[in-house]
């Protein structure tokens, strides 16, 4: 039985060790505080630059306001050569000035750092300072109505500009922002489109291609602009902004709209009913009036965001900056206590613990082997566990199965070695559910050096960790599907094609292609189609593993990465669920669709060794799986490339056909918008061939570019072309241009210009009668030489024509060098008008583009009455399609022109 004194000696020695405990504790505690603090007061601080973004940019854009309403009301002075709207604009520059006087001390202190070596900013900067030499140039009428627009829009680009250089990017209030960013971009494009309208109104000129043009580029830039709103913004911004849609004042501006654009192809009679330009300014001011309304409170929710993050900061702040302070000073005084061998005072051990109890931070405190000792409420708190429940428990009971081994043996490798380990990993709450953490860990000595507890500190970092996934997600995912954007999909198969040289495994890429998907989007919709997209991608992520990855490429095609497939079979267990996957079928709006799917699958290494002969494998796979029947899987094999006999076949046929004469030419006319006479036709080859009948060019044409027979194909072509033209022109004695296409070999061979000029020489076709379309893709490849050859093909008198623009990659800053004459909207943009809105905005834009660069637009695919309505008043000058005649023989072509079926006048 133990003294006395010996328990009086046992009881102070566990007392001295209490107090190194504890004073270690509280030491470590402020350092995790202090670190803390400066994460709070960084967020205080965005926060604060956030609000004050907001409370700075009510002001600009109170500005822009009062910018774009004198910006319209000169354009309908100068177009009505003063007529309309003198007083009214006097009035206007004066509110003008008032905002001015608000906003100068932001702008004028001095010239900010991302302005300053921007010449265009700082000469809108100058007009802003001197906007009263503008407004004297505007009264006297001697300064041009789209110079004035155009110096008004600069100020405004200007003060956009400064609005989005000091966007604060790293919180949680970037949505808000975006939001409002792209609100005032759609209230800009509103402003621009009341100032044109106002102008033409104002001067009665309603056959002007320019204007045309450009409000059609503005009303697709305004569409544009409202669907990044509308992805960005809150639901009671998107519910403002549908009441804004459903006001009197929208529909009659549509219709004014509508009226203006009919004007410009109708006849005077139709002028003569348009409204007055007053009223429309009227109409479109009361959009404009409703927009900023809710652009305040658009900019309310990004103050009260801002207002919400500063409290929070704030907050933690003070109780931070306490925390360290009381954690310090508790540390310090039992060191102290420690070190003269005092005893250590109750109220100390009740003020350590109060500390320790109320710390925002979740704090664990372990013995040597890793059991838990204690937890403070915070961790109570977070976790969902009590004291209770872990309290002797070893400290593996918090972690998250998310976390591999090897992270926790790099952990207690760092911790043995330094004493200290920091880093973000997953713990899990005792509902099971998973969470994101900064732990932060401390390993406390006695005085021989040995390690007699652990001190771990745990931030919960689940709301960052939200509001980054959100971020990285508008740029990593399809924003229809949630899968993989194109980009992140190739690079984590160009990183699994690397890490597989490292590493070596095999992995399966696999083609999806949904069967029939185009029947449903056509016959149904393209609203129906998308949503048979979303859930049929719903369906594959539920068949794949974690480690898997899939993406919608484009289209009704779905690409999926399984990584690490030990076997054949693994892979065909996969295929078979995918395929049981699309068995039910699909309920989308009322509808019961059924939708099976095509499966190729290429294997590394087996089938290639670099992305693009396993994409391409994959590809050949898919597109065997569909011949076989569809709703079915390929394995890629050798065997496939069977079709490569199939292809010398062929290419002997094509090099016979040439010789045995069996190619025709058929033409399909061209037709004015306006007038509907012929005005030209396009050449489409067609091969009859004498062992297999007629032969799709979609089958022939790319055998004859890989083969290289295209360049005779297409001499053939060209020449035939021309002398049918020349012998139409002998004929009817009228002129009929013809149309042919140039494939890739054909226009980067030297001898291209030779070759056309030598054609028309022999023919004797003029020049001009020659059309050469061209795709976009031969543009890019290398755009200086491009110019070059349409330069010469220019100077020689031939036109050239963009065929099938919208479908490649054509950059709009190099398009605008090429001396083209003509541009082709692709049928694929025709083919859902006028119901689909995304086909509708494409074609208002590529019209309004062709008409600013001034190229003649031709739509192609033109098959019904709606369509032709909509491309005519969306300005489209030629039309090409069923509608008004299908490819037709050279004398049947004649035929109908003789019989006054094509009018040539």
């Amino acid at each position: 039985m133990n003294s006395p004194f010996s328990q009086a000696a046992s009881a102070r020695l566990v007392k001295h060790h209490s107090l190194w405990l504890l004073a270690a504790f509280f030491i470590v505690l402020s350092f995790f505080s202090a670190r803390n603090i400066y994460e709070k007061r960084a967020d205080e601080v965005r926060a604060g630059f956030v609000y004050q973004w907001a409370e700075t940019n009510t002001g600009i854009s109170a500005l822009i306001h009062h910018l774009q309403l004198e910006r319209g009301l000169s354009s309908g002075y100068i177009a009505s050569g003063g007529r309309f709207f003198a007083d009214i604009l006097v009035a206007q520059g004066k509110q003008t000035d008032q905002a001015l006087t608000v906003v100068t001390p932001i702008l004028f202190s001095d010239v900010h750092p991302h302005l300053a070596n921007d010449k265009g900013h700082i000469s809108a900067l100058s007009d802003l300072q001197q906007i009263r030499n503008l407004r004297q140039l505007v009264s006297e009428l001697v300064v041009s109505r789209d110079v004035t627009v155009d110096r008004y829009s600069a100020m405004i680009e200007m003060l956009f500009d400064e609005m989005n250089a000091s966007l604060v990017t790293d919180n949680g209030t970037l949505r808000p922002q975006l939001a409002f960013m792209a609100f005032l971009q759609a209230k800009e494009m509103a402003g621009q489109e009341r100032a044109l309208l106002t102008a033409i109104l104002s001067s009665g000129d309603f056959g002007s291609f320019s204007r045309m043009a450009a409000l059609h580029r503005i009303r697709a830039i305004e569409e544009l602009a409202v669907k990044r709103f509308l992805q960005f913004a809150e639901d009671d911004a998107k519910a403002g902004f549908e009441a804004i849609l459903a006001k009197p004042f929208i529909r009659e501006g549509d219709a004014i709209r509508r009226r203006v654009i009919a004007a410009g192809h109708s006849t005077a009679a139709s002028v003569e009913n348009l409204p007055s330009p007053e009223r429309w300014f009227q109409v479109s001011s009361q959009k404009i009036d409703a927009m900023k309304e809710l652009e305040h409170v658009i900019s309310g929710s990004v103050k009260h965001s801002a207002s919400e993050l500063k409290q929070g900061a704030s907050a933690g702040l003070v109780v931070s900056a306490l925390s360290a302070l009381a954690s310090f000073l508790l540390g310090g005084m039992l060191l102290l206590q420690v070190r003269r061998g005092r005893k250590v005072a109750e109220k100390d051990l009740h003020l350590a613990a109060t500390v320790f109890g109320n710390s925002v931070e979740s704090i664990v405190i372990t013995d040597a082997q890793s059991n838990i000792v204690d937890v403070n409420r915070s961790f109570t708190r977070i976790s969902g566990y009590t004291r209770e429940d872990v309290v002797g428990k070893h400290a593996r009971l918090l972690r998250s199965s998310i976390n591999d081994e090897k992270m926790y043996a790099d952990m207690w490798q760092k911790l043995l070695e330094s004493g200290s380990w920091e880093g973000e990993l997953w713990n899990r709450r005792k509902t099971g559910e998973n969470y994101p953490v900064l732990l932060s860990i401390v390993a406390v000595k006695d005085l021989k050096g040995v390690t007699t507890n652990y001190v771990g500190m745990i931030v919960d970092i689940s709301k960052r960790k939200r509001a980054e996934k959100q971020v990285e997600q508008l740029r990593t995912f399809d924003s229809l599907t949630g899968l993989l954007s194109r980009n992140a999909w190739l690079a984590s198969l160009e990183h699994a094609v690397a890490d597989a040289q490292v590493r070596p495994r095999q992995f399966a890429l696999l083609e999806v292609g949904l069967d029939r998907f185009k029947v449903i989007n056509d016959s149904l919709s393209h609203a129906i189609g998308d949503m048979v997209l979303v859930e049929a991608a719903d369906r594959i992520r539920n068949v794949l593993r974690r480690q898997d990855a899939a993406s919608r490429p484009g289209g009704d095609r779905f690409s999926i990465l399984l990584d690490h497939v030990p076997s054949p079979r693994s892979m065909e267990i996969i295929c078979e669920k995918l395929l049981n996957a699309f068995v039910m079928p699909f309920m989308v709006d009322g509808h019961e669709l059924h939708v099976s799917i095509s499966i190729g699958v290429a294997l590394h290494p087996d089938n290639g060794k670099d992305v693009g002969t396993l994409q391409s494998n994959a590809e050949a796979a898919m597109f065997r799986a569909k011949q076989d029947g569809r709703g079915c899987y390929k394995f890629y094999s050798e065997g496939m490339n069977a079709d490569g006999v199939q292809l010398l076949t062929l290419e002997r046929m094509l090099r016979l056909a040439l010789e045995r004469n069996e190619f025709e030419l058929h033409y399909q006319p061209q037709v004015d918008a306006v007038d509907g006479r012929l005005v030209g036709v396009e050449a489409l080859l067609r091969w009859n061939s004498s062992d297999r009948g007629p032969v799709s060019p979609s089958e022939f044409i790319s055998v004859a570019e890989e083969t290289g027979l295209i360049m005779p194909i297409g001499e053939w072509v060209m020449r035939q072309a021309c002398r049918d033209a020349q012998e139409w022109r002998r004929s009817l004695g009228r002129d009929v241009p013809v149309s042919i296409n140039l494939s890739a070999r054909q226009f980067r061979s030297r001898d291209l210009l030779a070759a056309v000029q030598l054609i028309l020489d022999e023919t004797g076709l003029p020049s001009a009668l020659l059309e050469l379309e061209i795709t976009e893709g031969l543009l890019i490849v290398d755009p200086e030489e491009a110019v070059d050859v349409l330069r010469g093909l220019r100077a020689m008198g031939t036109r050239t024509a963009l065929d099938d623009f919208g479908t490649g990659y054509s950059s709009l800053a190099y398009l605008k060098t090429f001396p083209l004459d003509r541009l082709k909207i692709d049928q694929a943009f025709v083919r859902g008008l006028p119901e689909d809105e995304s086909d509708k905005a494409i074609s208002r834009a590529v019209v309004a583009l062709g008409l600013n660069l001034n190229m003649e637009v031709l739509a192609e695919g033109v098959e019904t009455e709606a369509q032709r309505d909509f491309l005519e008043t969306a300005g489209c000058q030629v039309f090409q399609g069923y509608l008004h005649g299908r490819p037709m023989p050279a004398a049947d072509l004649m035929q109908l022109i003789r019989s006054g079926a094509l009018r040539l006048e």
